[in-house]
């Protein structure tokens, strides 16, 4: 055999066991899709929830400074405090056209009773990221968050994004006591305490209406219902609200005399284990 017809031949059992480029991506992209989808339907973290009454949260994701000037004062004025959920690597810019909170804002609000959750300190989409890397971030954030809070490490997480996939679930479904994602619903029943459902407070997708209908079901068929938002302002972004729509809803909760605790107290009341603030 020629040396031309041995290296033709090789080349051709190469091609015969090598995927094309284009089909590797496409497989990755497939089992990536799979894993993201998988990861907020399979409970990492099963626990069977059985209330007597409704339990709220109110939740801030890589708080904007208008959360904390807005709505925090209009849960105190209600007897309640909030969960803010910080990501120091974004504190002082713009996310969103947003000014994200410093870390004087956060100290301020934890001096007032309310809850500084995890949120990774560079905001990671955690599903894009390296294992190594996720652990890296979590550190930075837990450091500067107890350094914020009087050494109180944090208890609550909120994945950046609503984003996971069954990988960085897996590595963080034990670095936190809840972690809270984006799927929509209250939770009740088999609950997953590493993917918690919550509902988006936006002046975009709700009403006071469609607020009034939900506490309606929460209260007939009793869970725990963690409302989310990210700036409280006038003219809100289309992942925000108005401060005039958060204090109705906070209003309708108050009026319906409703149990209004932090993540962290919350999960405490529903696990028996003691609560970061309870530290």
């Amino acid at each position: 055999m020629s040396d031309t017809t041995k290296t033709y031949s090789a080349r051709e059992n190469r091609s015969s066991t090598e995927i094309p480029g284009g089909a590797r991506e496409f497989a990755r992209e497939f089992v990536g899709k799979f894993s993201r989808r998988l990861s907020r339907m399979v409970p990492f973290r099963p626990f069977n929830l059985k209330l007597e009454r409704p339990l709220v949260s109110f939740t801030f994701d890589d708080f904007a400074c208008s959360a904390a000037r807005d709505a925090a004062p209009a849960l105190e004025d209600a007897g309640m405090r909030g969960t803010f959920y910080y990501a120091g690597g974004l504190a002082g810019l713009l996310e969103n056209g947003q000014e994200i909170a410093r870390p004087d804002v956060a100290a301020d609000l934890f001096s007032r009773g309310h809850e500084i959750g995890a949120h990774t300190h560079g905001h990671l989409d955690v599903h894009r990221t390296s294992n190594r890397a996720i652990l890296e971030d979590m550190e930075i954030n837990k450091r500067q968050i107890a350094e914020l809070t009087d050494g109180r490490a944090p208890t609550s997480f909120a994945y950046p994004f609503g984003r996971l996939d069954l990988r960085s679930k897996f590595l963080l479904r034990q670095e936190f006591g809840s972690l809270r994602g984006i799927k929509t619903g209250v939770n009740s029943g088999i609950i997953d305490l590493a993917h918690l459902k919550a509902q988006e407070l936006y002046d975009s997708s709700s009403t006071i209406e469609s607020m009034n209908r939900l506490l309606d079901r929460v209260e007939k068929r009793p869970g725990w219902l963690i409302f989310y938002t990210h700036d409280v302002k006038r003219d809100p972004s289309t992942s925000g609200c108005s401060p005039a729509y958060f204090s109705a809803v906070v209003d309708l909760v108050r009026r319906r005399g409703l149990t209004v605790e932090t993540v962290a107290d919350a999960y405490a009341r529903i696990t028996g284990q003691a609560s970061v603030a309870a530290a």
